[in-house]
């Protein structure tokens, strides 16, 4: 096992695993690459053929990581790695906490080994976030019927009150986009965890690694942002950035509609909004997800 911290210099090799075994949302080397900030720094993990594992430090506090669902191997090998990096992070370099956020399943896996595995303990989970999907073959983009009732009035009165068109934003001037990101910051609660630095990195790359990125323009200002991607190894479209500026009421509702009607056109098969606590999911119900599924993120630590 090889363990690299430039991740600069194996670029190839990642890549290429999320290719092969890329299966969550947040499987995109872009998406890996912004996260890294000055203090959080990204590092791979090279098990040799074509395996590895994604992971972050934040050496100020002695806290490693697991990018989420990081683990990119066959899903038969992916416990047996995981304590691979464990116990490299946690034994050899004596970690204050490994943080991972998985799957149900997987957490299961790695709860059920440290029952019968020495020198390590799992911590209670600090949150689980739920992740809402939806069928782009249920997805009716006139929202027909009594249950899509709500949407289609705040579809028909913002359309009546406002004049409305879409653009891709990579042609939106960067000071309009970072606009955009500033007043969606000063709204955000203190505890979301926001990292200002993963934004700006995406609108200054000009949203290289999105397969798509959209603004909606209200009266000719730009007011939103949303970009995603397609999940690897799937039809499957991950919805990984919502932003606005909440100038408008029923903004929010409008992005949405807009992206999931094209994203229908574009022949995907399930469009996931990505994690999120239970006061986000309440917005994102709105939407009628066909299922909605969890992560659950929780600390290992040496006994």
């Amino acid at each position: 096992m090889k363990v690299i911290h430039d991740i600069s210099k194996c670029k190839k090799e990642i890549k290429n695993l999320i290719k092969k075994h890329g299966y969550f949302a947040e499987h995109n080397y872009n998406h890996f690459l912004y996260n890294e900030t000055y203090d959080d720094k990204s590092v791979f993990f090279d098990f040799g053929r074509n395996k590895g594992a994604l992971a972050n430090i934040d050496k100020k506090n002695s806290i490693w990581s697991l990018f989420p669902n990081g683990i990119l191997a066959d899903e038969s090998e992916r416990l047996d790695l995981f304590f691979k990096a464990a116990n490299y992070i946690l034994k050899k370099q004596k970690a204050k906490k490994f943080v991972v956020e998985v799957s149900q399943d997987m957490r299961k896996g790695i709860l059920d080994k440290l029952k019968i595995r020495n020198g390590m303990r799992a911590c209670n989970y600090t949150y689980i976030l739920y992740w809402p999907m939806y069928n782009m073959n249920s997805w009716n983009p006139k929202l027909k019927g009594s249950k899509m009732k709500k949407l289609r009035n705040i579809k028909n009165r913002f359309y009546k009150k406002y004049r409305v068109k879409a653009k891709d934003s990579k042609d939106v001037p960067k000071e309009d986009l970072k606009r955009i990101l500033s007043g969606w910051l000063k709204r955000r609660n203190a505890n979301d965890g926001v990292d200002k630095e993963y934004y700006l990195s995406l609108i200054d790359n000009n949203f290289k690694g999105m397969d798509m990125a959209k603004t909606i323009y209200v009266n000719n200002k730009p007011l939103t942002i949303t970009a995603g991607w397609k999940i690897p190894n799937t039809n499957n479209y991950y919805s990984a950035i919502g932003m606005l500026d909440y100038s408008c009421p029923g903004l929010g509702e409008i992005a949405n509609i807009d992206d999931l009607n094209r994203l229908k056109r574009k022949g995907f098969d399930y469009v996931d909004f990505g994690g999120s606590d239970k006061i986000l999911l309440y917005f994102k119900k709105k939407f009628k997800p066909e299922k909605i599924y969890k992560t659950y993120t929780f600390s290992i630590v040496r006994k």
